[in-house]
């Protein structure tokens, strides 16, 4: 059985900020991190466990002006397999302990502060097989610090620029590959934010340090088997046009661009459906799919604090959606997307009651975010569980290519969302797109919204023949691409008392809820395909008697929401006027639902 590989983080006496913010890190990406602290009078080197190809090292640079004057030192850095070395700020003039340890290749760290700064992750270098490789973002207003040109002659790779002046660095030194990190510190991962919080400003120190980590440690990681996409539309219904939409079209350009496309459907507009249409997307269910989109889609109807109202119009979505179902022949994802991006921790709670498997949404942030802010581990994770350790999926508009690089590059699935507007021009934009992304991950596949998030998972070996693996939804499937059967100690983040039984292969198998943690273990055979289901103990659903004037507000709603994109979309003056005329009725919707 392989040891377990292990992060050494040297520290001093005591271990600093830092120094802890990396440990911590380091076991988000499901890593053992081991804190060897340095005794200022010690003239040997720490005890440490020696491991199969050397020993992996971290540490802030603010150790080394101690640790240079150490005999020992040099010889048990050269030693090393791989040092990531970090926190090298500003200075004036040069650096002693930077020119030591580089062997004069880089001398001094310098700021560089423009109004918009462009970052590279750059591919032509040893660990350059990321998502993220060879791709660019930008911050606005920002500063970063950089090192100095490398002397003539240095053999260093530059892993990140800032405007082209390297900010991660590696040379060699002896034995050891060096890993140098300018800037900012690594963020303490359960710092808490806040809905107008950006992880971009930590996307430096977030990139290098899991550039060092997943090269270093490479399956002994959290990682994901396959990475999956999708393209979501929301609000269209099932006629052979819906706005800029012609599903005929459709259909051959997703076949042709091997994509695939869920639509976000109002079950109130469960009766808009045409059956031929419905067959002819039915006949594409490896690229089309329909999920629950609110249920009226009037305006914050999932973001009220009201658990009877939330009950009910959870069941009255899922009826809605189970009759177009009955009538039509069109099976749904069992995931809700919410209408307008809000909804509540309590609408959370009704969506576990009445079944759903997930929700999809462009902010994670509920409207009531103040009593459980959410952190940055929350919005590294494949999916945010915080909240009933249900399981929310964050989509992007499809603005930034890097933004989904960095998705995938952190396990999560590619979710992508526009309106119909988006084909105005035809199906080029979005011909580019699934292009463009497909370049990111070699392991990527599209697939349906429910397929996507049935196959998001992380696994890391724990050793010969056994592996961990965490999902998150319910319903779940897995590939044993090895040529090796595998033994997999399985967890997802689950609720306590609510798991009746858990399936594999339709069979009951033990398990254990604790700490949040649903574990179980299953064997899978090389080539085979894991199949789970989690089931629930059954609660009856809620009905909702919303009042007259909330009936013919949000009936309205869906009519002019028809009529502009239907009727208008061309037209820019007679769509400002729809959009007027339905901001009214938001106004009044809010007021009929308060007095439902």
């Amino acid at each position: 059985m392989p040891s377990t590989p292990l992060l050494c983080i040297l520290s001093g006496e005591s271990s600093t900020a830092a120094d802890q913010a990396l440990g911590k890190f380091a076991q988000f990406l499901g890593l053992q991190a081991d804190m060897v602290s340095l005794h200022r009078e010690s003239d040997e080197p720490p005890a440490m466990r020696p491991m199969p190809g050397g020993r992996i090292l971290a540490l802030h640079c603010a150790a080394l002006p101690r640790l240079v004057q150490q005999r020992w030192f040099p010889g048990f850095l050269d030693k090393a397999a791989l040092v990531f070395v970090y926190g090298f700020a500003p200075t004036t003039g040069e650096s002693p302990e930077l020119k030591w340890l580089t062997g004069g290749a880089l001398s001094g760290v310098s700021a560089v502060a423009a109004q918009r700064l462009q970052f590279t992750v750059h591919a032509d270098v040893g660990f350059g097989a990321f998502p993220v490789s060879g791709r660019s973002f930008c911050a606005d207003s920002a500063s970063a610090a950089v090192f100095s040109a490398p002397a003539p002659g240095s053999d260093i790779e530059s892993y990140l620029t800032a405007n082209g002046q390297p900010c991660f660095v590696a040379l060699r030194r002896g034995r050891s590959l060096l890993f140098l990190l300018a800037g900012a510190e690594l963020p303490d991962i359960d710092t808490a934010l806040s809905p107008g919080s950006s992880l971009r400003p930590c996307y430096v120190p977030l990139l290098a340090a899991t550039i060092f980590l997943r090269g270093a440690f490479g399956p002994w990681c959290w990682t994901s088997p396959v990475t999956g996409a999708t393209f979501i539309v929301d609000d269209p219904y099932l006629k052979k046009r819906y706005g800029f939409i012609q599903y005929a079209t459709l259909m051959r350009e997703l076949e042709g661009m091997c994509g695939a496309l869920t639509v976000a459907f109002i079950p109130y507009n469960r009766r808009r459906s045409d059956r031929h249409t419905v067959a002819l997307l039915h006949a594409h269910s490896d690229r089309f799919s329909i999920a629950v989109h609110g249920c009226d889609h009037t305006s914050g109807e999932f973001a009220s604090l009201e658990e009877s109202w939330l009950a009910g119009t959870t069941a009255c979505a899922l009826e809605r959606m189970e009759d177009h179902a009955r009538r039509t022949g069109m099976p749904f994802d069992n995931v809700m997307v919410f209408p307008q991006g809000r909804f509540s921790t309590k609408a959370i709670g009704a969506l576990r009651s009445c079944g759903l498997s997930a929700a999809v949404n462009s902010t994670a942030w509920p409207e009531d975010w103040q009593e459980d802010p959410l952190t940055i581990r929350d919005l590294l994770d494949v999916a945010v569980t915080r909240y009933d350790r249900f399981p929310i999926f964050v989509r992007r508009y499809s603005r930034d290519v890097f933004d989904f690089a960095f998705d995938a590059f952190f396990q999560k699935p590619i979710l992508a969302v526009e309106h119909h507007g988006f084909f105005r021009n035809g199906y080029g934009p979005l011909t580019e797109f699934i292009r463009d992304l497909s370049t990111l991950e070699p392991k990527l596949q599209w697939m349906p919204l429910a397929r996507t998030l049935a196959s998001s998972c992380v696994v890391k070996r724990t050793g010969d023949r056994r592996s961990a693996l965490r999902h998150f939804t319910p319903v779940f499937r897995f590939m044993n691409s090895t040529p090796k059967s595998l033994t997999l100690a399985l967890e997802k983040p689950e609720k306590e008392g609510l798991v009746e039984a858990v399936l594999v292969h339709g069979h009951k198998v033990p398990f254990e809820i604790a700490a949040g943690v649903l574990r179980y273990e299953a064997e899978v055979d090389a080539g085979k395909e894991l199949n789970v289901a989690v089931i629930y103990r059954q609660t009856p659903r809620a009905i909702r008697r919303p009042s007259w004037k909330y009936r013919i507000s949000a009936a309205t709603r869906r009519r002019l929401s028809d009529v502009r994109d239907n009727q208008l979309a061309r037209s820019k003056r007679l769509l400002s006027v729809a959009e007027k005329l339905k901001e009214t009725l938001v106004r009044r919707s809010k007021l009929g639902r308060n007095s439902h």
